[in-house]
């Protein structure tokens, strides 16, 4: 289960800010998108090994939530439901070190 506790705040994203990190496999990204006033959270998962600028289009997967507290959490709970549903991809993600052999 993703700790909620390690995802930046809204405030983070707020100031331009983008929260990464990785989860048993699954790679993830949150960012403030969009043009003021309509500000949204983008969010996008792709499989290990490779950062996200290294990692073709067609692995990632993403959605937009609402620039608002409730659209972070609707946002968490989709990362965690793209984990709990995928759990085959990312349980067979290779290591950095397998994917360069």
């Amino acid at each position: 289960m993703l700790d909620r506790e390690q995802i930046f705040s809204l405030n983070f994203l707020s100031y331009g800010g983008v929260e990464t990190g990785d989860h048993h496999g699954m790679r993830y990204r949150m960012v403030r998108a969009g043009e003021k006033p309509e500000y949204h959270i983008d969010v996008c998962v792709w499989p290990e090994p490779f950062c996200y600028d290294k990692t073709s289009e067609e692995k990632k997967l993403r959605a937009e939530f609402p620039f608002t507290e409730e659209g972070r959490e609707r946002a968490i709970d989709w990362l965690q439901e793209q984990y709990d549903g995928q759990r085959e991809i990312w349980d067979h993600a290779p290591s950095l070190l397998a994917a360069m052999l």
